[in-house]
């Protein structure tokens, strides 16, 4: 299409506006009972606004500190599909194509803006159909934010 924004145009602003920005590298890791694979990445401001506008969540508690303030989280934090939405990353580098097909995700105490968050995701459960189940926590430090799990299948390339 013409005036559509490449890719690359799009990291550059991103970046430039402060953004954490990784470069993607598929890992010689097939899946299989008992990998661990992990994913780490620093929400930044940019990240907020980018997930708020590709989401439609505009509330308050992401964008306006003297909201924020005067709720039980005290001050703004990330959304909490932005902190899970990190989970993706690691079963992508997996070999293969990965496709999610479901997931469950409790939220255990707020990120913000700043923080650095770990996803850590290890393969528990292989079923009959090849589909493979993984448990997956996201910490900040030592604390643990979510507990929950994925299900997902692997295509061959």
């Amino acid at each position: 299409m013409v005036g559509e924004p490449k890719f690359e145009e799009l990291w550059q602003k991103y970046k430039a506006l402060g953004g954490e920005f990784k470069e993607f590298k598929k890992l010689n890791l097939k899946p299989e009972i008992g990998v661990e694979i992990k994913y780490e990445k620093k929400i930044t401001e940019v990240d907020l606004h980018m997930f708020g506008l590709v989401s439609g969540d505009l509330q308050p508690l992401h964008f306006d500190e003297e909201y924020a303030s005067k709720t039980r989280f005290k001050g703004r934090v990330a959304h909490g599909m932005l902190t899970t939405s990190l989970v993706s990353a690691p079963f992508a580098m997996l070999e293969g194509t990965v496709i999610l097909l479901e997931s469950h995700f409790k939220y255990l105490a707020p990120v913000r803006i700043g923080d650095t968050v770990l996803v850590k995701c290890v393969i528990s459960e292989k079923d009959e159909k090849g589909r493979f189940k993984s448990n997956v926590e996201c910490y900040v430090g030592e604390k643990k934010v979510v507990d929950g799990w994925v299900k997902f299948l692997v295509d061959s390339d």
